[in-house]
């Protein structure tokens, strides 16, 4: 296990997140409650998804903070227009977080995807090398993909500038959340 915190390797786990992103050849998918990336984790998505690797990412449709809904939200249009598939759970507030990329590496543990989790609070993760275990990861991934909404580019793009608005202004908060 990998821990993080003040004082202690979080940066382990942020680096191995970005080198595992970096490395993957086939397939990212990921389930955290709070996705509030910094840009060198949001840039590695994006480079993946954009170089062909088919990339998910599984939250809860509706957020225990709204402010941390908007801010989420606030990162929909790079990423559905990167190829991204993102899933909205509708089952209640998703807590898992988890990581697979290429069903042989799995993360799983403490840490959500947002700058408090890797270098404020003290976290762990548990990094995996078994195909096996991440095959049954991927399994409780896709138990919530069914449970959930897919996000569609069009129909995202279609919605009021209200809720732009917002989500804009809230992601200026992002390096607090």
């Amino acid at each position: 296990m990998i821990p993080s915190g003040p004082g202690r390797t979080g940066d382990s786990i942020y680096q191995l997140l970005l080198m595992s992103i970096y490395c993957a050849q086939g397939e990212i998918a990921m389930t955290t409650p709070y996705f509030v990336p910094d840009e060198a984790v949001f840039t590695a998505l994006l480079t993946a998804a954009e170089r062909g690797v088919k990339v998910t990412v599984i939250m809860p449709e509706r957020n225990d903070s709204r402010l941390v809904h908007y801010t989420c939200r606030s990162y929909f249009d790079d990423m559905l227009a990167a190829g991204i598939r993102i899933y909205g759970f509708k089952g209640g507030l998703l807590h898992t977080k988890s990581v697979v990329v290429d069903r042989q590496i799995s993360l799983f543990g403490s840490v959500n995807l947002d700058v408090r989790s890797f270098w404020l609070d003290f976290e762990v993760t548990l990094g995996v090398y078994d195909p096996d275990f991440a095959e049954r990861l991927l399994g409780l991934q896709d138990k919530y993909v069914k449970d959930s909404s897919p996000v569609d580019l069009q129909t995202w793009q279609q919605r009021p500038g209200k809720e732009r608005f917002i989500e804009n202004l809230t992601r200026l908060t992002s390096p607090l959340l």
